[in-house]
């Protein structure tokens, strides 16, 4: 069966909560795609027959394929027999009302009871709230479980939300071991909703898994997509219990806000710690193989490449350090992140990439993105798994 790890969620998607720059959309997105869910529909049918089973939504699923070859992650729940229950990536939609999931060792039936089906969240929980505010913690005990506070109370302007990760929490404004500190970064870092503070939708996507995510916003309403990020590495240090990544803004202007691009600086990066497991939160930075450049998607080979039209792309690892000549130590991958080794204005923002060279099997979703006045553009994997 298909890996279900890696999750995908847009604003154009149904039952997506919209993003604005009023105060708490920011936490109506957290919370549906790491918490809730969203877009849950009940089920007229689901008919099992040679391990594929076919879900009926007469009045309309709303789920997708994504470009084609990846299917958004469900869980279904109120189904008899009980092993349908449970998380699925969706195989095929043949069409508005009709879904498919393939299963293992379920007898060909027809499923009785009161069967709903949702979008799949990252599975955090909401930890600690208050008026606009939030941490958020990953269940997966397989990760750090670091918290991430969220203040979208509208403190400052309501087109930005503070961001901050703790190593413990108390209450949603108390924790212990900020990153970044604010001998840092003061009050934290900016992720950035919207270039006007309105009511007026922006796109948003959001990629993760239970470990962690990459988050997009069209701030502008024109494509200047930023990009952010709270995530655990997987490290080169064993039992690393630090490994979280925070990446965001270092000021309250917008298009300062979309660091996530960048290569071999440090601008809004931060570790929870040293590899070491001592001190305090760390400056951190981005390199990438083969990638000789500032950023993502910066200069390159032509698109698609002239030896034989393909795209090609290379890993991003995650370092501690300031600049390419403070790094002193790698700790480890950015999970699903890759770096286009093309110029980003010959590639289509939301396009698809299939046939990967060194990616076999993997659809990466190319996003583009914006800092300051230059043009970035990174590539997703959508198929998984991450780790």
């Amino acid at each position: 069966m298909a890996d279900a790890s890696v999750r995908y969620f847009d604003s154009t998607m149904s039952g997506a909560p919209s993003l604005s720059g009023t105060a708490g959309a920011l936490i109506s997105v957290l919370d549906a795609c790491l918490t809730n869910g969203f877009g849950t529909v009940t089920l007229d049918s689901l008919v099992v027959a040679s391990n594929v089973a076919t879900g009926t939504v007469s009045a309309g699923h709303g789920f997708t394929m994504i470009g084609s070859t990846v299917g958004s992650v469900i869980t279904i729940a109120g189904a008899t027999p009980a092993g349908l229950n449970g998380t699925w990536r969706i195989a095929s939609v043949a069409d508005s009302t009709h879904f498919t999931f393939v299963t293992s060792g379920i007898s060909d039936q027809t499923a009785t009871g009161t069967i709903t089906a949702v979008r799949t969240p990252l599975g955090f929980s909401k930890v600690y709230s208050g008026t606009n505010k939030a941490a958020y913690r990953a269940d997966d005990v397989a990760s750090s479980r670091l918290y991430l506070r969220v203040a979208d109370d509208g403190t400052g302007a309501a087109t930005y939300a503070r961001i901050r990760g703790y190593e413990s929490m108390s209450d949603v404004d108390t924790g212990a071991g900020p990153f970044p500190t604010d001998a840092q970064q003061s009050g934290g870092l900016y992720w950035g909703k919207s270039s006007a503070a309105s009511s007026t939708a922006r796109a948003w996507r959001l990629f993760g898994d239970s470990q962690g995510f990459y988050l997009f916003v069209n701030q502008d309403g024109a494509g200047a997509w930023i990009g952010a990020a709270w995530i655990d590495i997987p490290s080169e240090k064993a039992g690393d219990a630090y490994r979280t990544l925070i990446i965001g803004g270092i000021n309250a202007t917008i298009v300062n806000m979309g660091t996530l691009p960048v290569i071999g600086a440090q601008s809004g990066h931060y570790f929870a710690r040293t590899y070491a497991q001592t001190g305090t939160a760390i400056p951190a930075i981005k390199l990438s193989h083969h990638v000789a450049a500032s950023g993502l998607g910066v200069g390159g080979l032509s698109y698609p490449a002239p030896m034989g039209n393909q795209f090609y792309c290379a890993p991003v690892d995650a370092w501690e350090g300031v600049g390419y000549t403070t790094v002193t130590a790698l700790r480890g991958p950015m999970p699903g992140l890759y770096a286009p080794l093309h110029p980003s204005a010959q590639l289509t923002d939301g396009s698809y990439q299939t046939d990967v060279i060194g990616l076999d099997g993997r659809t990466l979703f190319v996003q583009t993105i914006k800092y300051i006045s230059s043009n970035y553009a990174a590539a997703i994997d959508l198929t998984g798994p991450w780790r």
